[in-house]
């Protein structure tokens, strides 16, 4: 389960640090993602809290990213991996180069920018313009599973990425993705909020800015988010890539996806989910006080 890309046959789910988190609790979630046996973990660059109404600022982009970066990428048994706008880096590249103090410095903030404070990330996913796309896929060096969005062009690449969109049609997307991927592992993010009921679960997602049910994403209850993953695997995708909402519990939320992970293995779409284990011996009803 905790393969590379070529190595993916069944639905797995693996999870997006969330750039809003500090150090600590960024490497927290990669340690719990680990030890819950999770596909792997997730950074974004940019972090889309940058996007505002008054448009894209790359270097609160770049900020905002850093620290989780620091850490958690290091010691992990499960592949640490990276999701790049390639759009909004160069943009975040660009405002780097126009800072720098000589032409080296400009050049080289041009050329590589982000990438190179990242350290060793064994998977990174690219999406955004073909042509920004195909400029990320010559600064990325060899050793790494190369993921890219639609259209995926010419290039070498490992699998194919479907990334979150408001609006998206995600069937429809399932669908040319595995068409193209042609045998090769298909990775669609998906953001996930699960409640013990439908209204809970949509609580916790109007309660985080980032979220738009409209994006097509794991909501529901576990048995309802459960159903949905094996439909998607059934349809073709490999690996869910779950942005989790902000949430004060994120232990018991990654505890959730683990679940929702071995619910989708084993589920078939259109059949019942399993009967609910039998309450304890002696549990329940009416006691006498005496």
């Amino acid at each position: 389960m905790n393969g590379s890309l070529k190595e993916a046959k069944l639905v797995q789910l693996s999870v997006i640090i969330d750039g809003r988190l500090d150090s600590v609790r960024a490497r927290q979630v990669a340690i719990l993602a680990d030890r819950l046996g999770l596909a792997g973990v997730w950074l974004r660059q940019p972090w889309p809290l940058a996007v505002s109404a008054v448009g894209w600022d790359p270097l609160a982009a770049s900020a905002v990213s850093e620290d989780p970066l620091a850490e958690p990428g290091s010691g992990l048994r499960i592949p640490p991996g990276i999701i790049v706008d390639a759009d909004a880096a160069d943009a975040a590249d660009a405002a780097d180069a126009a800072d720098a103090a000589d032409a080296a410095d400009a050049a080289n903030a041009a050329d590589t920018g982000w990438l190179n404070r990242v350290r060793t990330p064994r998977r990174i996913a690219l999406t955004g313009t073909p042509a920004a796309i195909a400029r990320w896929q010559q600064l990325i060096g060899p050793g790494v599973d190369l993921a890219v969005s639609l259209p995926a062009g010419d290039s070498e690449w490992h699998a194919v990425f479907i990334p979150c969109a408001p609006g998206r049609d995600l069937a429809a997307e399932v669908s040319a993705a595995v068409a193209v991927a042609a045998g090769r592992p298909v990775l669609a993010e998906v953001a996930v909020s699960v409640g013990r009921t439908a209204a809970e679960a949509r609580a916790r997602a109007d309660m985080d800015e980032l979220f738009a049910p409209d994006q097509q994403g794991l909501f529901g209850t576990l048995e309802e988010c459960q159903a949905t993953a094996a439909r998607l695997g059934q349809a073709g995708v490999t690996e869910l890539v779950c942005c989790l909402p902000l949430a004060s519990d994120l232990p018991d939320v990654l505890a959730q996806v683990r679940s929702i992970a071995i619910g989708a293995a084993v589920l078939r779409p259109g059949e019942p989910p399993s009967a609910a284990p039998p309450p304890p011996a002696g549990w329940g009803g009416r006691r006498s006080r005496w």
